[in-house]
């Protein structure tokens, strides 16, 4: 059933839920479906509507430090489906190497390993209506070939709404703000909300599942710890500390042999990747059209007049074509990029967000290393060439353009196997808190150089398994 609080709902109520879920995007509504799937009574609290409104969206406002990023209120979206409602449906997983960062150093470890979650890709697969079919076989290269799939894109408050409208075990509230805990000895035993009119809402609930998103989650565990200190769990742990994002830019363009761009998506071997202590990159190679093609050419055959007339030669056969040079890497988790609370209130009275964010000397050495790795794999098979924008051969500012990052925010409130590095431990439950856990991608200890909404339906699902199990006590 679907309660709007805005409409005069009846704020009393004496049920007690097994789960109660603080937003509604993919997270969520994954746990929701898992939950209803096993019977268990959820709540499903969705601070905005069933559509987009003004009033909602303006709690997302905040304040960027650091590096030029997206307005905050932008970025992310508030009503029913969350960020599902501009998202473009790009599908990719984690890769075992995720995991096996500790040649980095301590912060880089997850408590898990791929296995915890690659046993639920086929089901998050069937949920965002994909293949589960991400790599080619038999590669051994330093530089390997990878597929991403592509979701309609599933927006999941449409596609779930008459699921949600119809189920017996699951109460969706809309226009539900969270505001605060009620409970004791770290125990939460009822959650307030407000609706736009600034009435009440309480809720009684076993556990409570943050599914707010990469920068709320953190934003409310934060005003959580202020307001509670340790009353509800441990607050001396990095909560909105080591915020990620995938740096997103344009290299330059290539001249390379028609196949390179019949799978445009390139990324950097395991082995590479360890040797030369990087973190994951991801390339897109993307054909140019013909004209764009043939003055990179000429500017080949100024530089180089001997390979620039080889080059011309096997153009004008079909066999080489001009090509954009992309790339989306991974972001070192440091401890500076964080959410922080700001000195400004929201309509319910809790701090805006300010969000410091900036790219380190280990970003800039991933994507350097990355692309000259790649490179000289290309130059070795004689595959092409690269020509490098300036600010990469020049180790210039990065641009200030609209290619900043992939809206992934990811961090905050990550994993680890202890309190030093994380805020939950391996089943998303904060440190301290006997019933308070996170899902989405703020529980990432580190970030690949995938999209995240693969995994975090993922962990979602894994996480909804471990409260089953706990719940119904197996």
């Amino acid at each position: 059933m679907i309660y709007d609080l805005n409409k005069n709902y009846e704020q009393n109520e004496d049920q007690i839920f097994d789960i109660c879920i603080i937003g509604a995007g993919a997270a969520g509504i994954s746990l929701a479906k898992k939950f209803s799937e096993a019977n268990l009574n959820t709540a499903l609290c969705e601070a905005g509507s069933l559509e987009y409104s003004e009033e909602s969206q303006d709690i997302y406002k905040g304040k960027i430090v650091g590096d030029k990023y997206f307005d905050l209120d932008v970025t992310r979206l508030r009503y029913l489906g969350g960020s599902t409602n501009h998202w473009n449906g790009w599908c990719r997983s984690f890769e075992k190497i995720d995991f096996k960062r500790n040649y980095l150093g301590k912060e880089f470890q997850w408590p898990i390993s791929l296995s915890d979650i690659d046993s639920y890709r086929d089901e998050a697969c069937k949920i965002l209506e994909i293949k589960n079919d991400f790599e080619f076989k038999n590669q051994e290269s330093p530089v390997k070939k990878f597929k991403f799939q592509f979701s309609p894109p599933v927006r999941f408050g449409e596609k779930y709404y008459d699921l949600l409208s119809s189920s017996k075990n699951i109460k969706v509230f809309l226009n539900a703000n969270f505001i605060d805990f009620e409970g004791e000895n770290r125990l939460v035993k009822t959650a307030l909300f407000q609706n736009y009119k600034k009435e009440k809402k309480v809720i009684s609930a076993n556990f409570f599942i943050f599914a707010m998103g990469g920068i709320e989650n953190p934003r409310f565990l934060l005003w959580l710890a202020k307001k509670h200190n340790e009353k509800y769990f441990d607050s001396n742990t990095p909560i909105g500390k080591y915020w990620i994002e995938h740096p997103n830019f344009t290299l330059g363009k290539a001249i390379v042999d028609k196949k390179i761009t019949d799978h445009p998506f390139y990324s950097i071997s395991e082995n590479e990747q360890i040797n030369s202590k990087i973190l994951s990159c991801g390339f897109r190679v993307n054909k140019l059209s013909s004209n764009s093609s043939k003055s990179l050419l000429k500017n080949i055959l100024c530089v180089a007049p001997k390979y620039g007339e080889k080059i011309a030669s096997l153009y004008k056969k079909g066999f080489v074509c001009g090509a954009m040079f992309f790339a989306s890497w991974e972001q070192k988790p440091d401890i500076e990029n964080a959410v922080k609370l700001s000195q400004n209130l929201d309509k319910f009275g809790i701090p805006r967000v300010e969000l410091n964010w900036k790219k380190t000397s280990f970003d800039r050495k991933t994507i350097v290393e990355s692309v000259k790795i790649f490179n000289e794999w290309l130059i070795n098979k004689d595959l092409g060439r690269i020509r490098l924008s300036e600010w990469m051969v020049n180790n210039q500012a990065y641009p200030d353009t609209n290619e900043i990052g992939g809206h992934h925010h990811m961090g905050g409130t990550r994993m680890s196997i202890n309190s030093k590095f994380g805020v939950v431990d391996q089943n998303c439950k904060v440190f301290g808190s006997k019933n308070i856990f996170v899902a989405g991608s703020s529980i990432f200890t580190t970030g690949g150089y995938n999209n995240p909404t693969l995994p975090i339906v993922q962990f979602s699902l894994r996480l909804a398994d471990h409260l089953i199990s706990k719940t119904k006590g197996v």
